[in-house]
């Protein structure tokens, strides 16, 4: 269900997901990379926070798939609540969810069923076990990062405010960007054109589902499959005087051919306004006198009533 939870915040670009597409391209110089790198780890040691993030997939100019939602989440109780909406091809959804103590919770506005899966609190133990790593970890991986990434330094353009906030931007392009990264790049592209890596089916022949969202609104792709490669990836970050990112854009453009040889220029752009930092409540699901749909594992349902 964790991998599930993250899926859709991915959709819009929840914090993780922008964080970590900004980390990849902030290779750059060095006041610029420490500026951002000291205020990704202010960022995420915040005890809550509130996103609002939008994304969009344009093939040839042409817009695939969009998305927007919001996504509030809590590291103190581990709890978090989030509202996407995703069009495609003319077709669209909106969904709610909520991970909170008994569970995670989804509700489309499609329907009156929501869709509950309980918590495991072994499950939760052990991940909690998991995230108790030596302290001197982090700051390995680090450094073997800033190794990595040496001589990407003379890229990046930093602009401090009177006020004390900063505006961190970097544009990588050509033979700028790290040829690992490029080396990769064409895997995952064809691993999500044979549609690996997806959200659970809506509905399968016996009635019964994964997850209540339709994975056809993620159909609509490019089938890149020969000379794929990475033209441009860009970033933009406003961090606050307070040391917290507060505005978070990226941007890839990848060019390819699809299996007939026809070209095609994909870019993906994400936008992400963060706020209300160490001040934020997840919303909770009401489940009193509700229909209710328990995924007990992968393949098991039970339908029921609120509670």
């Amino acid at each position: 269900m964790k991998k599930k939870w993250v899926a859709l915040g991915s959709a819009v670009g929840i914090s993780s997901i922008v964080m970590v597409t900004a980390g990849m391209s902030v290779m750059a110089g060095t006041s610029g990379y420490d500026a951002y790198k000291s205020a990704l780890k202010t960022t995420k040691s915040a005890a809550s926070f509130s996103v609002q993030a939008e994304a969009a997939v344009k093939d040839n100019g042409a817009v695939l798939t969009s998305a927007n939602g919001s996504f509030k989440a809590s590291r103190d109780n581990g709890t978090g609540s989030g509202r996407i909406e995703v069009a495609s091809g003319g077709a669209g959804q909106k969904l709610s969810f909520y991970k909170q103590d008994d569970g995670v919770v989804f509700k489309t506005d499609d329907s009156d069923v929501y869709y509950v899966k309980p918590g495991d609190p072994e499950k939760e133990k052990r991940s909690k076990s998991n995230e108790s790593v030596d302290p001197a970890i982090p700051q390995q991986v680090e450094t073997v990062i800033d190794a990595l990434v040496g001589n990407l330094k003379d890229y990046v353009a930093v602009d401090e405010k009177a006020d004390g906030s900063k505006e961190v931007s970097v544009e990588l392009t050509g033979a700028q960007i790290p040829a690992v990264v490029n080396a990769i790049v064409p895997i995952a592209v064809k691993r999500a054109a044979d549609g690996h890596g997806g959200f659970g089916e809506r509905e399968k022949a016996d009635g019964q589902g994964k997850l209540p969202f339709d994975k056809n609104l993620l159909a609509n792709k490019p089938q890149l499959s020969q000379d794929i490669k990475i033209d441009k990836i860009g970033l933009k970050a406003v961090i606050d005087e307070s040391n917290f990112i507060t505005h978070q854009e990226a941007a890839i453009t990848i060019s390819g051919k699809d299996d007939a040889g026809t070209p095609h220029v994909v870019s993906l752009q994400l936008n992400a306004d963060f706020s209300d930092y160490n001040n934020t409540t997840p919303d909770q699901a009401d489940l009193t006198g509700q229909t209710i749909q328990t995924i007990e594992n992968e393949h098991k349902w039970k339908r029921g009533h609120g509670r």
